[in-house]
């Protein structure tokens, strides 16, 4: 028989008269938005309020690295780049144990992660973390709150008090951000269905068309073809519409395994040679000559996935007999993938919006055409891999894409 997961129930019992009033006052707030980001924010507030904390900070577990990232926090400084152990980290064991910790010296306690404490810069003095688990044992990761204000190293540290209080505050948080997650799923799975009807309203609209009878024959092969590629169009607007969704839900696992990105590349340019070949633009490589220092621990469909849609875009945005030029080289503790064209360029307006998704970047000569989903999704599996994408354009000169990626990461272990 299944162990069942413990439930978290906050001591209601124990919480005073003004607290409880003030918990009933907060509940609307916390249900005023179902932006995740705006709603994690409003809980922070909320709890430094409650408690006279200096900072406050929310993490959530990344189902598809089994790691606690930072989500939200009131210090602009800390990056949710930064990654948090489960087993060796304070916050990792609230949400593991489903119980609170209240430590007043929290630098020598034995699950101190040293190594996200360097990175934060924070002299941590008193700390408070309590677990955001949902009514059915779901983990979904921790509040933490750092150092009463005007407290000092010697200063006044958390009560008991404050971790009642805290405790029942995350009981209404977790119900607000399970209810801001379900709204993002939804308000995904309703631009997707938008997105498909384009397609299909061609190819119905192509259909009805070869059906009259007084159709010229010379407009048959026309519309053919725009059944054809519609159809093309809607299978990789199906696939890619999946990918984003199971990255959304933390469903994509990735398979790691050393991966030579030299060999990665010349793969890739295989590939792309038939796409470019159909509108004479050359694709040029500039690789060092062994691939020894450029080999990383990483998911090798997935990274292929990326680049193919980078290069894809270089050839499809770049003109007529034009140049993509694919690099791999190291920088310090990361290698440097990046993908440049020669081509029509972006819009500084257009370039903050390129990574969002069903954003596509306006050509007049060529439509509309993909997913809209592409850049969106090797955004993610980027991100997936610890690392990072940029992008820098000059209108009519170019455009880089620029993937960084640790040679060193501490990735999940493989799995289906």
């Amino acid at each position: 028989m299944a162990k069942k997961k413990a439930v978290f129930m906050p001591p209601y019992e124990k919480l005073s008269p003004a607290t409880m009033s003030q918990l009933l006052a907060i509940s609307p707030y916390l249900h005023s938005t179902l932006d995740l980001r705006k709603l994690l924010v409003i809980v922070m507030n909320v709890a430094v309020d409650l408690t006279g904390a200096e900072d406050a900070a929310v993490l959530l577990l990344n189902d598809a690295t089994g790691q606690l990232q930072f989500e939200a926090t009131t210090r602009s400084a800390i990056s949710k780049e930064v990654i948090v152990p489960l087993e060796a980290s304070m916050a990792g064991w609230v949400m593991t144990n489903g119980r609170s910790l209240l430590l007043h010296d929290p630098e020598n306690d034995s699950r101190f992660t040293a190594a996200v404490d360097k990175e934060l810069l924070y002299e941590l003095h008193s700390l408070l973390a309590v677990p955001l688990h949902g009514d059915m044992g779901n983990r979904l990761g921790a509040l933490l709150l750092l150092n009463k204000k005007e407290g000092g190293k010697n200063g006044r540290c958390f009560s008991q008090d404050d971790q009642y209080a805290i405790e029942a505050l995350t009981v209404q948080a977790v119900v607000a951000i399970n209810n801001a997650r379900l709204f993002a799923q939804s308000d995904l799975l309703a631009e997707i269905i938008h997105e498909l009807k384009t397609p299909m309203m061609a190819i119905s609209t192509a259909t009805g068309l070869l059906l009259r009878p007084d159709l010229p024959s010379e407009k048959h092969s026309e519309f053919l073809q725009m059944i054809q590629r519609e159809s093309l169009r809607l299978s990789e607007m199906t696939q890619d519409s999946l990918d984003f969704a199971r990255l959304e839900s933390g469903r994509v696992r990735l398979a790691t395994k050393p991966v030579d990105l030299v060999a990665l590349v010349d793969e890739v340019v295989d590939i792309s040679q038939p796409q470019a070949a159909t509108r004479d633009i050359e694709i040029q490589t500039r690789l060092p000559l062994t691939s020894t220092n450029l080999t990383i621990s990483g998911d090798e469909t997935r990274l292929k996935q990326v680049l193919l849609n980078l290069v894809s875009n270089a050839v499809k945005y770049n003109n007529d007999h034009g140049t993509v030029t694919i690099s791999a080289k190291r920088h310090g503790d990361e290698v440097c993938l990046s993908v440049a064209d020669n081509g029509m360029g972006i819009e500084s307006q257009d370039l903050p919006h390129l990574f969002e998704r069903f954003y596509r970047v306006p050509d007049r000569e060529r439509g509309s055409e993909g997913s809209g989903l592409g850049l969106a999704i090797s955004k993610k599996l980027v991100e997936q891999h610890n690392g990072r994408i940029a992008v820098e354009s000059i209108p009519g000169e170019g455009t880089v894409f620029r993937v960084h990626l640790p040679l060193t990461s501490k990735l999940p272990a493989s799995s289906a």
